[in-house]
């Protein structure tokens, strides 16, 4: 859709000390790119405009790595305009902060200047995910979220029929993992930096009844304490997520965006950045099945009563500024 909507667009974009640059057609722009922009100032004569003044251009997703910082920090959503012109006659500037919470109220949906995979890359995605997907089938669901990578290779390795873990999905694993998320418009921090990194089992409590895992201490005392004074109707939905199952989870909505990145993240953290591997925690209402998960979840007893407690904080609230949508079932500890 946004190659689609991208092909009726001309932009004419005059940098300093170079040539004007015409952008009529992406059928020219080879395969292998995907759409952010460039931190290099740019003067703009019917030209599409973001935060700073920065102009338009295309990346491979391995050139979206830490030393870059082509999108601006959640402190400067204040920065003007965000216009996209379709003619000679430029549309009046739109407020970028209004446009950051536009996207974060319609999360599920693309907007202009979303990164989105190549129609080559978002095969691999489609590849990669249902490895992955196996992988949690040979290893349980619930070992899944704990697993790292050299298990689950080797695990993988041992029971899978095909044998070793392809290369090239591998390689697109790294390439994912070791991209900057605030390119694609993540702005929180990266909570685990080693794609290998390792849950350490002396430390963690497995739920009875729920599948999933909670760190020994504050995790752990937290929701006892909570569903003690709520109630059995509170549940656990989701724990302890390590690397490789916030990786998982993150492709699915990727390709379920068809390979929008930007839209991804503002329903789920990407891999490394969740707060789920370090002590965090999801609970829900008995009974409200996948609907735990919407809003839906905020017009419950059960949230209302974590809410009268007084002690209970969420992760992402309605005016965070991390760039993921209002999460009331999200339960922050650290």
């Amino acid at each position: 859709m946004w190659g689609q909507l991208a092909k009726q667009v001309q932009h004419r974009v005059t940098v300093p000390g170079e040539q004007p640059i015409v952008l009529t057609d992406l059928e020219d722009i080879p395969q292998t790119i995907i759409e952010t922009v460039t931190t290099q100032p740019a003067v703009a004569e019917n030209a599409l405009l973001v935060p700073g003044g920065k102009s338009h251009e295309y990346f491979a997703i391995d050139t979206l790595t830490p030393s870059q910082s082509l999108l601006p920090e959640p402190l400067a959503y204040e920065q003007p305009q965000l216009s996209h012109v379709q003619s000679s006659q430029a549309e009046p500037p739109i407020n970028f902060a209004q446009s950051y919470q536009t996207k974060i109220d319609n999360f599920d949906t693309y907007h202009q200047g979303d990164v989105v995979l190549s129609e080559q890359k978002f095969e691999l995605l489609k590849a990669t995910l249902a490895t992955l997907t196996e992988a949690q089938r040979i290893v349980g669901h619930g070992n899944f979220n704990i697993i790292n990578l050299d298990t689950m290779l080797k695990t993988y390795s041992r029971y899978s029929k095909r044998g070793d873990f392809p290369k090239d999905q591998l390689e697109f694993i790294e390439e994912l993992f070791s991209a900057e998320a605030k390119e694609y418009g993540f702005f929180g921090e990266k909570i685990i930096t080693q794609l290998s990194a390792v849950v350490p089992e002396k430390d963690i409590n497995k739920i009875p009844g729920t599948g999933h895992f909670l760190f020994q201490g504050e995790a752990l005392k937290l929701y006892e304490k909570v569903r003690s004074e709520v109630g059995d109707s509170l549940i656990l939905t989701s724990g302890i997520r390590g690397v490789m199952k916030q990786l998982h989870l993150f492709m699915a909505k990727a390709v379920h965006a068809k390979g929008n990145l930007s839209q991804a993240s503002r329903s789920l953290a990407p891999p490394g950045h969740s707060y789920h591997a370090i002590g965090d925690f999801d609970v829900g209402c008995k009974g409200l099945g996948k609907r735990n998960f919407t809003k839906d979840f905020a017009e419950t007893d059960e949230f209302k009563k974590l809410q009268d407690l007084g002690y209970v904080n969420i992760r992402y609230t309605l005016d965070n500024q991390f760039g993921v949508r209002y999460e009331p079932w999200h339960i922050k500890v650290v």
